[in-house]
């Protein structure tokens, strides 16, 4: 396992992200049901394979309470990161300080500590009156040793060049796969190198749909506790087509070819998504560490670009942000 630098810290550079452990809970579905036994073995798996790292949100089911009871004796083994401001993927964002407060106080509860590691904006708008509030309070429990790190999980990328005026985060959080390029913008790019903020890329694989077993299925069906069910199948399928175009050019599976992709960039973690053993296996497979060479990262960059020119068909069902 290799690690990253924060602070005094030694991170592994794989985080776990624990939206598909928290089950179907408070109405904020995941990715179906898990029993706790499952859960474990898999927060079992993952520590004895080097990852220190968990990634989690309130609105993840439970999957706070479920890292909170297995690493309770190994807190001080392990680092924590959660999020602020969503209260229900339904409701509109509130980062309000009676809100913000009352989150940091249910996850302290939740993860069994009196310290949360990183505590994240969750895909603030920069226009949120609220949110210079939000962050002078967040300053304030870091201050009293509440907090270790700030950081923000964006919308898009694009969202940090505002943002980054309000405070000098720590961490940033954003999609990034073959598909989802937009953090490597020049612009953007360059504001992260100068601001060393450290990025923590998700939906490595997007929601799963870029693994072998997914592509190879002859019907797209999910269960209405699974969030992909809400996504609308013209995009899936536009996904499928073009993820496919990037599989024609290489003999390996799609997953290690999106690992390697994601790998021969500077990207501090990779936060993976499991909900059985394989899904670990696969991650941390040596050969994900390989990166790409450059006429197949050209390849990549010309499907990325023809893909962009569709428009993206959200969710019939998200957060909503205004």
């Amino acid at each position: 396992m290799k690690y990253f630098k924060l602070g005094k810290y030694n991170i592994s550079k794989y985080c776990l992200g624990t939206w598909s452990l928290g089950s179907d809970r408070e109405k904020n579905i995941s990715y179906g049901t898990i029993s706790d036994s499952k859960v474990n073995k898999i927060l079992e798996y993952s520590y004895n394979k080097g990852i220190n790292f968990f990634d989690t949100a309130n609105v993840y089911g439970d999957s706070e309470k479920k890292i909170g009871n297995y690493f309770h004796k190994k807190r001080d083994k392990v680092f924590f990161a959660t999020k602020v401001g969503c209260v229900s993927f339904k409701k509109k964002l509130n980062f309000s300080k009676k809100i913000i407060q009352s989150q940091i106080d249910n996850s302290l509860k939740n993860l069994k500590s009196d310290y949360i590691d990183i505590v994240q904006l969750y895909n603030p708008d920069s226009n949120d009156n609220n949110l210079k509030y939000a962050i002078e309070h967040l300053d304030n429990l870091k201050n009293k040793k509440k907090i270790n790190f700030i950081g923000i999980s964006l919308g898009q990328p694009s969202d940090y060049i505002k943002i980054r005026n309000l405070y000098k985060f720590s961490s940033i959080q954003c999609n990034f796969n073959i598909l989802d390029q937009r953090v490597l913008n020049n612009k953007i790019n360059q504001i992260i190198k100068k601001d060393k903020v450290k990025i923590l890329a998700r939906t490595i694989l997007n929601f799963g749909i870029f693994t072998e077993e997914f592509l190879m299925r002859k019907i797209i069906k999910f269960n209405k506790n699974d969030h992909r069910f809400y996504w609308d199948l013209k995009q899936i399928k536009l996904w499928i087509k073009y993820i496919n175009k990037v599989k024609l050019n290489s003999n390996r599976s799609i997953e290690n070819t999106c690992y390697r992709f994601c790998n021969s960039f500077k990207i501090d973690s990779l936060i993976i998504g499991a909900n059985n053993l394989s899904h670990l296996n696969t991650a941390l497979n040596k050969n994900n560490d390989i990166k790409l060479k450059s006429n197949e990262l050209k390849y990549i960059s010309k499907i990325y670009k023809e893909y962009a020119k569709n428009k993206m068909i959200k969710p019939k069902i998200g957060m909503k942000l205004t």
